[in-house]
C-alpha cells in the first residue's frame, strides 16, 4: 500500500517506508522504488510515502536551494508520521540527491549552500522507531565511512571530510556507492558510469533488503 505525504492510512501500519527520489525525475518515488517493492513484499502491511520536494538539477544554485528544501521535507515528514503513528517502525530510503538530503537530515552539515547546521534535523524523538536508512549513490560518500557499502572509496561531489563520523545514526546507516559513479564517486561521467549510478536498487537492492531485516526483526 503506498500513501502520498498527506494522505495517512485510518489505522498506523506496523511499518512505515520514506522514499526520497533522485534529481530531475517527476515527484513520486523514483529508483527508490525497487527496493520499496522488496520490503513490501516481505512486510505485505508496509505502507510508503514519497518525500516531497523539488529534486532540481539546473545550476548549482537551483541544486543547492533543492537539497535546502528536501532536509526541511525529510525532517517535517517524519515528524509529522512520527506524531501521528508513534509505534511504527520506519525504514528511510534515498537515492543520489534524495540521498544526500536524507544524510543531511539525519547527520548534519555543513553541506555547501544548502546545509549549515553541524547537527542533525531530525530529533532523537522522531527517529527513535527508524530502523535503517539506506542510501544509495549518495554525493556525500567519502572513503572511511563505517556504513560505506559498495566497493567506492573515492568521494562524491558533496563528500564528507575523510574521518566523518555519524555518532546518532550510523549503526543504522548503509551507503551504497561503487568506483565507476560519477556522482557518489570519483568515476567517469559516461555511460558506464550512468549505469552505475542508476542501478543499485537491482546490484544492491537484496543485500540493503537483509540489512532491514536484521534491524527489524533484532
Amino acid at each position: 500500500m503506498v500513501a502520498g505525504a498527506v494522505i495517512r492510512v485510518n489505522i498506523c501500519p506496523a511499518i512505515h517506508i520514506f522514499g526520497a527520489r533522485e534529481t530531475t525525475l517527476p515527484q513520486g518515488f523514483g529508483t527508490t522504488k525497487v527496493l520499496i517493492d522488496l520490503i513490501q513484499r516481505v512486510f505485505p502491511g508496509a505502507t510508503a510515502e514519497e518525500i516531497i520536494y523539488p529534486a532540481a538539477g539546473g545550476t548549482n544554485a537551483e541544486y543547492a536551494a533543492s537539497v535546502t528544501q528536501g532536509v526541511a521535507a525529510v525532517r517535517n515528514q517524519l515528524d509529522d508520521f512520527q506524531s501521528q503513528c508513534p509505534n511504527s517502525i520506519v525504514i528511510m530510503h534515498g537515492y543520489s540527491q534524495g540521498a544526500q538530503i536524507m544524510d543531511d537530515a539525519f547527520c548534519g552539515g555543513p553541506d555547501g549552500t544548502s546545509l549549515n547546521s553541524t547537527v542533525p534535523l531530525v530529533s532523537r524523538v522522531a527517529a527513535r522507531n527508524v530502523a535503517a536508512i539506506i542510501l544509495m549513490g549518495d554525493p556525500r560518500h567519502v572513503g572511511g565511512l563505517p556504513y560505506n557499502a559498495g566497493n567506492a572509496t573515492g568521494p562524491g561531489f558533496a563528500a564528507r571530510p575523510v574521518g566523518f563520523q555519524c555518532p546518532a545514526f550510523q549503526d543504522r546507516m548503509q551507503l551504497y556507492c561503487d568506483s565507476p559513479d560519477p556522482f557518489c564517486s570519483n568515476g567517469t561521467n559516461n555511460a558506464v558510469g550512468s549505469a552505475v549510478h542508476e542501478g543499485y536498487g537491482k546490484e544492491y537492492g537484496h543485500d540493503a533488503l537483509r540489512f532491514i531485516l536484521g534491524k527489524v526483526i533484532a
